[in-house]
């Protein structure tokens, strides 16, 4: 059984949909077919004149109304009726009813509303606006007839007004809900047996935009499918083949470059000091250039162990050491004892909140962090009040050598290389930094990571900058981020 499920799921989505549009015309018509043969067949929603006729009679009257329809109106009255609401009569269709019952056409009254359509059958109609078939009258409204007894007083049949919903509709309205009820269940585990690898599909190739040594894709699924996951898996492979090609090229670059960078700076030291102090400056920012290149390439796609960590603690040691360089950098405690668990490698996050503090520090003077947690995401704030970006800059300051500063001069930044790493190691591990300006002034830069569970030491390894906590602890409550 498990095996032709896994058959079926594996079908294409047109032979799946076709699968299911057959299994529901079946049970459609399998509750149509019970319903015809466990229920007695609904009466027509019409009155033909051979049942006037027996619903008049005075010859078991109680057996035969009940059979023609226990809502006609019978009653007995002194005087016969007179015609209301548009009805007319008809003098041959009258005999027709006397003949019937034996009687003279006096002592028979019969009156109908006209125009009565039988669509869509094709009856025959006479000039009376009555449809005929097999030279049988058949009223579909309301039709009123009485006869005379012999104690003078008259017997008066009234069919009822036409129903907003007839019988016969009533039926056919039961047997589509009682399919749809029939159906609803199996449709409801075909949708979710065809969208659920779809849905796996869109978090693995998500998961692989964001990290590109992320898992493959699995293949699962109907054809369609799974020839998508085998192609986004090839590509996965050929994108790890070319990043790993143009690593070691850089790497081996660098690596020549190093030979005459060393040189030249040997040879240069027999020139004059004017000249040798100008060239070894030089030297010394082409050496930077190579190496933070080399650093772009390689972190945010060579990460290392990931371990839990409690990013609240990471933070507090980068501010520390930081702090020991002389930089004014402070870390603003929002919720003492909380903790903010990311799954992450803790050199790589370190390097992120050291760009960032030192973006700040040198365009702003000054850095402040948060650590806060926010739902499923964990949020590190590096918030300055420098004189900020604008707004068509904000995004433009993560791509590679783009500075915020528009100088080359080493004294008022890098190559413009560190924001773009931290971009890089922050999407790699599943989040997203983005900048923004703060009110007041200022530029605050925002990392957002996903959070996980607290720890349970039996069952995660906890980082070196992490704290036992116990298995019960919740997640920080929610705190609002900095303007």
């Amino acid at each position: 059984m498990i095996e032709r499920l896994t058959m079926l799921r594996r079908l294409p989505i047109l032979s799946q949909t076709l699968l299911l549009v057959v299994f529901t015309l079946v049970a459609s018509l399998v509750v149509n077919f019970l319903l015809i043969t466990a229920l007695p067949a609904p009466r027509l929603d019409f009155y033909s004149m051979r049942d006037i006729a027996e619903a008049l009679s005075e010859h078991n009257p109680a057996q035969r109304v009940k059979r023609i329809d226990s809502l006609l109106d019978m009653h007995i009255d002194d005087a016969p009726p007179e015609p209301v609401d548009h009805m007319v009569t008809n003098a041959s269709l009258s005999r027709r009813l006397a003949g019937l019952l034996d009687l003279p056409e006096s002592r028979v009254r019969l009156f109908y509303e006209a125009d009565q359509s039988n669509w869509p059958f094709r009856y025959s109609e006479t000039a009376s606006g009555v449809p005929m078939r097999l030279g049988e009258a058949q009223f579909y409204n309301t039709v009123v007839a009485a006869v005379q007894r012999d104690d003078g007083r008259w017997k008066v049949m009234r069919s009822p007004p036409r129903p907003f919903i007839t019988r016969f509709q009533k039926r056919s309205l039961t047997a589509f809900l009682l399919s749809v009820l029939a159906v609803l269940p199996f449709a409801f585990l075909f949708a979710r047996q065809l969208t659920l690898p779809i849905r796996r599909f869109a978090e693995a190739a998500e998961a692989v935009g964001a990290d590109h040594a992320a898992p493959a894709v699995p293949i699962e699924g109907s054809t369609e499918l799974r020839q998508a996951a085998e192609a986004l898996s090839k590509m996965q492979a050929r994108l790890l083949d070319t990043l790993a090609e143009r690593t070691a090229m850089v790497g081996a670059i660098a690596h020549d470059l190093r030979t005459p960078l060393t040189r030249i700076a040997f040879r240069i030291e027999a020139a004059p000091d004017p000249v040798r102090i100008a060239v070894l400056a030089d030297i010394e920012q082409m050496r930077a250039m190579v190496e933070a290149t080399i650093g772009f390439i390689r972190h945010g796609h060579e990460l290392g162990e990931r371990r839990l960590l409690d990013l609240h603690q990471l933070a507090a040691r980068v501010v520390a050491d930081a702090q020991e360089m002389g930089h004014p950098v402070s870390l603003a405690v929002l919720d003492p004892g909380a903790r903010n668990w990311v799954m992450g490698d803790a050199v790589a996050l370190e390097r992120v909140m050291q760009n960032i503090i030192n973006n700040a520090v040198s365009y702003a003077g000054a850095a402040e962090v948060i650590v806060t947690s926010s739902g499923l995401e964990t949020v590190l704030q590096v918030a300055d009040r420098g004189p900020g970006l604008d707004d068509a800059q904000l995004d433009e300051v993560f791509k590679p050598f783009n500075r915020g500063e528009p100088s080359r001069s080493r004294q008022t930044g890098g190559v413009g290389l560190g924001l773009a790493i931290a971009r890089l190691i922050v999407t790699a591990h599943g989040g997203a930094l983005a900048a923004r300006n703060r009110r007041g002034g200022g530029l605050l830069l925002e990392a957002r990571l996903p959070a996980v569970p607290p720890p349970r030491q039996s069952r995660l390894r906890i980082g070196a900058t992490a704290s036992p906590v116990p298995a019960a602890l919740a997640l920080p409550k929610k705190v609002s981020p900095a303007a």
